[in-house]
């Protein structure tokens, strides 16, 4: 029995998906990726049959082929487990620290379709790290990824970033390093702040919907300067064996 993935159910719900594509723009790639994700496990991709090599046995059982695109909950999930696998080989044996960098909320809408603006986050994420480890004399290794949304499926901008626990010093000799959670925040929480505040003329906040009252680049400034006041949400987790 068919049973549709819940990503193709919220593009299938009252038929949203073409109503979208009949009202807002979407570039040729992005309507393919959505359209193989779509037909994924369906005869529309083409069915194989496969049967028993007895001529005896008139058995025989049919499947529907996959569309192998990374935008699909269960293909690109596979070619993801593929890749960390290659990556295993290639990142050093070590220990290392995972954090996630989050934002307040009332951030996110300036991230949003902003490809520019969310590459810049890695910048911002890495940041902290990068200069501590420069101080000590420390080449270390960073790997990062961007979500942009959360577990609800709603937007939700932040990074996920693991550090080596130490680094190379300039003899080749590994020598531990730590990174101080309060350091870090602040750090990031003052990177991304800086980041808005120089795309103002990009961004043009006061044509977003809510954010009519920021009239000016002076406005924009105090807006931003009370979002860094606010509580930024950098988690640690427990330090791990390997990437």
């Amino acid at each position: 029995m068919y049973i549709p993935r819940p990503a193709k159910l919220l593009f299938q719900y009252d038929d949203g998906w073409n109503l979208f594509i009949e009202n807002n723009h979407v570039d040729e790639w992005q309507l393919l990726s959505v359209e193989k994700m779509l037909a994924c496990s369906t005869c529309a991709m083409g069915v194989r049959r496969y049967c028993c090599s007895s001529p005896e046995c008139s058995h025989s059982r049919f499947f529907c082929q996959t569309c192998k695109s990374k935008a699909c909950s269960a293909c690109g999930l596979k070619g993801t487990e593929q890749w960390i696998a290659q990556q295993r080989h290639i990142l050093p044996d070590c220990e290392w620290q995972h954090i996630t960098l989050t934002m307040p909320h009332l951030l996110w809408p300036f991230f949003n379709n902003n490809w520019y603006l969310l590459n810049q986050l890695f910048r911002c994420a890495t940041r902290a790290m990068l200069k501590h480890a420069k101080r000590q004399g420390l080449e270390i290794g960073i790997f990062c990824a961007l979500h942009t949304y959360g577990r609800q499926l709603n937007q939700h901008p932040h990074i996920h970033l693991s550090v080596t626990r130490g680094g190379l010093t300039q003899y080749d000799t590994w020598k531990p390093i730590f990174f101080k959670k309060k350091d870090v925040e602040k750090v990031w929480r003052s990177a991304v702040i800086r980041l808005l505040r120089d795309n103002y003329f990009q961004l043009q906040p006061n044509k977003l919907p809510g954010f009519g009252h920021i009239r000016n680049y002076q406005t924009w400034c105090r807006y931003l300067n009370a979002q860094f006041q606010r509580y930024w949400k950098v988690h640690f987790a427990k330090k791990t064996r390997g990437a």
